[in-house]
């Protein structure tokens, strides 16, 4: 399917022209600079103090070049483009230059010692040393006739010395794993064969590719949620697929498991561009256009809502896979599918996602030793008309801690920051139990829906910790329920990116576009307090969060204690 793509012309039309434009634009740009370098200091500032954003900023500033320019040639006529020429000129140096970076990997996937770097940098495979891999292979055969044959001949041998070689000679660890790393890893190295490898290489390379994909597959329950959320279903799912297409393997054995993966964004999907914010996931998250094309011709899929072709920045990390295929398949086919009322548990995953008039709710349980894990067993979020009221912060600003000792010292990961109780100023902990859904009712206009959220807490703190939820009549009902062997204090709160006001005594709103979201409480048990904080969030842009704290008056018995809360949303806003 994608091999006529690469010879094919691309028209501006209706659908294509946004992208198209955009790309035009950003060309223009490209031409009255230099190619971005990437410095010694780059690599130090992860090193010495973990931080990756100078680095990354200039390693994909230079992926969107290659994207943009890969693109705009295959777009362009030589009859149409005056200048194209000079594009050419900086489209070869562009290749040369980044066939000899110093390593394809990020600064954050390199090995290192007391000393610097360890092992051989340029010749780890890491998710961007095999995207780069893919995104040349690719490149040398749409361009073949616009690359000169040494810069071809050296590329292909950059390729089989950092990707092929490695890969056929070694057992990576994340040819093992069940999640994103082994999707794209093994995609771009499958594509990487399937088009430049030598005939003598292809079928081993293909033989391990598909080995490893099982095991990512493997990751999916019968519900086909993925745990790491909208944005990682796109990228490791997203892989999968542009190298089974390139393959054409659609109708196999793991064809009804692909068709319910694939369904995954619309049942998580609040509104345009706003998923379930579960697990490292901004709040703002776009699906690539090209992907749910694909995905809908070949699985008759239902489609999340989406207007228009994927935007050039829709992927901060500007992959070629991405925005080749938003190009190449985007079809109108998949625009204007607004999301239908629906109720959807997702059984293995325990996320269970409500869609009703002018609400969406979702809550999760699963454990707290997840995929891009946050220690949130009972936490939930609420929108309304499309617009996250009570929220989850997904994705925190990546850094060396984030990924390592320090995770949950931040606030997107910690449980403080999510809707979830403290129970004697003590938060929920890292732990590979599960969360036991006791009582699972549900229906299109009733859910009754229970979690026990014991082992999320330390085992000494409590001996019992349940939530139920319950949503009749457009009220949902949440109800906590402690049991300890010594007395608690509970303080229950609800995390928001706007502040809630306290109308009176046992009631407290929060407004958003003139909507209002009511939430009424025991004033005779807790004590409303609000507070607030700055956090730098995924794109390192300072954001504003709240937490509305609901705290109980007295330390609960050593008995079973009962509360109740309810959200009901005010359709008449009456509140003043």
């Amino acid at each position: 399917m994608v091999y006529e793509y690469f010879h094919k012309k691309i028209p501006t039309n209706k659908i294509t022209k946004p992208l198209i434009e955009e790309i035009k634009s950003y060309v223009d740009e490209i031409l009255k600079e230099e190619i971005p370098q990437i410095s010694y200091k780059s690599y130090m500032s992860f090193y010495k103090n973990g931080i990756r954003r100078e680095f990354e900023d200039i390693y994909f500033s230079r992926r969107k070049q290659l994207s943009a320019l890969g693109l705009y040639l295959q777009f362009k006529d030589s009859e149409e483009e005056e200048d194209l020429e000079k594009v050419v000129n900086y489209f070869n140096e562009l290749l040369w230059s980044i066939s000899n970076e110093f390593s394809w990997c990020l600064a954050a996937h390199l090995k290192y010692d007391e000393v610097g770097f360890a092992e051989e940098p340029d010749k780890i495979i890491d998710l961007f040393s095999a995207e780069t891999a893919q995104a040349l292979s690719e490149l040398l055969i749409i361009h073949e006739d616009k690359i000169d044959k040494s810069l071809k001949d050296h590329i292909k041998k950059r390729i089989n010395e950092r990707v092929v070689e490695p890969f056929l000679n070694n057992t990576w660890t994340w040819e093992k794993q069940t999640h994103n790393w082994n999707a794209v890893c093994s995609g771009c190295i499958g594509i990487v064969g399937l088009l430049i490898a030598d005939e003598s290489k292809q079928k081993e390379i293909i033989y391990k590719v598909e080995k490893a994909l099982k095991y990512y597959l493997l990751g999916f329950g019968d519900d086909g949620a993925s745990l790491e959320g909208v944005g990682y279903w796109t990228y490791g799912f997203g892989y999968y697929n542009y190298y089974k297409a390139l393959k054409g393997e659609i109708f196999d054995e793991n064809y009804n498991k692909v068709k319910t993966i694939a369904n995954f964004p619309n049942i998580i999907q609040i509104s345009e561009n706003k998923f379930v914010p579960f697990s490292d996931v901004p709040v703002n998250m776009s699906v690539a256009t090209g992907l749910l094309s694909y995905l809908y011709k070949n699985y008759n899929i239902k489609v999340p809502f989406v207007t228009k072709i994927s935007s050039l920045d829709f992927d901060q990390c500007f992959r070629w896979a991405h925005l080749s295929r938003n190009l190449w398949w985007t079809t109108e086919e998949v625009f204007n599918k607004k999301p239908s009322d629906s109720v959807e548990f997702l059984e293995d995953a325990q996320w269970m996602v409500l869609r009703k008039d002018k609400i969406t709710f979702a809550i999760k349980g699963g454990n707290n030793d997840e995929p891009h894990n946050h220690n949130d067993l009972g936490s939930f979020i609420v929108a309304v008309n499309g617009n996250m009221v009570l929220t989850d912060l997904g994705a925190g600003l990546y850094t060396a801690g984030y990924f390592g000792e320090e995770r949950y010292s931040y606030d997107q990961t910690r449980s403080y920051w999510h809707s979830v109780p403290l129970i004697n100023n003590l938060e929920q902990i890292v732990g590979t139990e599960k969360c036991e859904i006791l009582n699972k009712k549900i229906s299109s206009s009733n859910v009754e829906l229970e979690l026990d959220l014991t082992y999320a807490y330390p085992k000494e703190l409590i001996n019992s910790c349940i939530r139920e939820v319950m949503y009749k009549k457009d009220i949902l009902s949440i109800k906590d329920k402690f049991k300890s062997s010594n007395n608690i204090l509970i303080n229950e709160g609800f995390i928001s990116s706007i502040p809630s006001k306290l109308i009176n005594e046992g009631k407290i709103m929060w407004e958003i576009n003139n909507d209002k979201l009511i939430l009424e409480y025991n004033p005779d048990t807790f004590k409303y307090s609000l507070e607030e904080k700055k956090v730098i969030n995924h794109y390192n842009q300072i954001n504003v969060i709240y937490r509305s704290n609901l705290i109980s008056k007295e330390d609960v018995q050593s008995m079973e204690e009962k509360f109740n809360i309810y959200i009901s949303y005010d359709k008449d806003s009456t509140v003043n």
